[in-house]
């Protein structure tokens, strides 16, 4: 297999002399298999460069475009994909909106006459519109399991296989927690990773022969910038260290980040792969870049089947909050009713668990610092119940201790986000669980 960087560059293009070596581009990764299959994965504005390349091939053209999410710099591209011009071809696209709109509706108002000169419809190429969750499913030879990431909208990464080659696509995802493992833990492995999202992140990473990792800030930036959706590089090698893959091509480049500042970041990762012990060979990937795979041999054994995630069957849920605080009630209500759920609310524990019962909502957003009954306490009681013992329970808190988070999760709780919480990732979090397959 044959992976090539078309754009490497994170939030807006970048062109000039200070990218000159690693590219201005926003993100388009090429996957070509031996047999000549292709996957295209998200579609910045290096999809137009390689949109060209491909006319220069035989036609007609059948071609698969992964994208991890809508978010502009990973879809500014498209209107300016050349192959779509052309009826013989056929594009067809998979992602999932994360919003109460459909896929085609989203890159449809992108061409909006508002917009850009020439509107989807007007198109002449085949595109057909694939929208997807968590699932598994195949394209040709190739195997493709799709997983939630940690953004500021419903985000995916992509785990893909093609013989023995397997590949994941992780980009835009923000670490759960503040450290990867326990802090009192001398020799930590799988089991001493303080949030169980950041363990569920690096089982989907495991053992991949390549991994390109989101990686836009540095350890000390991303304490200044939670809740922007992006990992560090330090984290994005202890991820790939802890998951043994063997090849970690980190991405998403700040825009005011440098060829020469990236180069020492490059340096920078190999050197702390080293420091923890791995052979976990670390690069900066760069546009035009090419990396060939062997797909014959042994690779990693793919898990089985998944279940395939419905995503209408979630999209007006009913969400029951928790909080003794009005104001943050009022908060919690306001940003989930415009998304079109039904918000349920619940001011102290023994109300909370009243209506649990009574109504049976899909999610539970508990605060944990209550009066009479907290919400350790009410998660106690839920997880003790037949009925609810898998009821996703999302603890919401300004508690941010790491033995905290270590207790919610050995408690039960499904996800555990500190506060203040924004609303952009309230929505995220909030739909990743009433649609991720865990809880299904």
């Amino acid at each position: 297999m044959r992976v090539k960087f078309w754009g490497t560059r994170g939030s807006i293009p970048t062109p000039g002399r200070h990218t000159l070596r690693y590219g201005g581009n926003t993100i388009c990764v090429e996957l070509r298999t031996d047999a000549g299959q292709r996957l295209i994965l998200d579609g910045g504005t290096g999809l137009r460069k390689l949109g060209r390349a491909l006319l220069q091939e035989a036609c007609p053209l059948d071609i698969h475009i992964l994208i991890s999410h809508t978010h502009w710099d990973h879809t500014q591209g498209m209107p300016f994909f050349a192959p779509m011009t052309s009826p013989e071809n056929r594009i067809t696209i998979y992602a999932t909106s994360g919003t109460d709109r459909h896929i085609e509706e989203i890159f449809a108002q992108q061409m909006d006459y508002a917009n850009f000169p020439v509107s989807l419809e007007e198109r002449q190429g085949q595109v057909v519109f694939r929208e997807i969750g968590e699932e598994e499913f195949t394209i040709g030879d190739i195997r493709v399991q799709s997983c939630f990431v940690n953004h500021t909208i419903l985000t995916l990464g992509y785990r893909i296989y093609c013989g023995s080659v397997c590949i994941v696509y992780v980009t835009d995802h923000e670490p759960f927690a503040p450290s990867l493992y326990r802090s009192d833990v001398a020799d930590p492995d799988l089991d001493d990773i303080v949030h169980a999202g950041d363990r569920k992140h690096v089982e989907f990473l495991t053992e991949a022969d390549l991994v390109i990792h989101d990686a836009q800030f540095t350890a000390e930036e991303l304490v200044h910038r939670r809740d922007w959706g992006h990992s560090s590089l330090e984290y994005a090698v202890e991820v790939c260290v802890a998951a043994r893959a063997k090849q970690l091509a980190f991405i998403h480049h700040d825009p005011d980040r440098s060829d020469e500042e990236l180069d020492c970041l490059e340096a920078a990762g190999q050197a702390y792969a080293r420091q923890l012990g791995s052979d976990l060979r670390v690069f900066a990937a760069a546009e035009g870049m090419e990396i060939e795979l062997s797909e014959t041999g042994e690779g990693p054994v793919p898990p089985g089947a998944a279940q395939v995630v419905g995503l209408e069957a979630k999209r007006h849920s009913r969400i029951l909050v928790v909080d003794d605080e009005p104001a943050m009630v009022q908060y919690l209500t306001t940003v989930l009713t415009r998304d079109g759920y039904e918000v349920l609310q619940a001011m102290n524990g023994h109300e909370a668990l009243a209506i649990v019962r009574e109504q049976s909502p899909d999610l539970v957003l508990l605060d944990v610092m209550m009066p009479e009954m907290d919400g350790f306490q009410v998660l106690q009681e839920l997880r003790a119940s037949e009925e609810f013992r898998d009821l996703p329970v999302i603890i919401l808190t300004a508690l941010t201790a790491e033995q905290d988070i270590v207790r919610s999760f050995e408690g039960g709780v499904t996800d555990y986000i500190d506060k203040p919480i924004t609303p952009a990732v309230l929505r995220a979090r909030a739909r990743r669980w009433l649609l991720s397959r865990d809880h299904r």
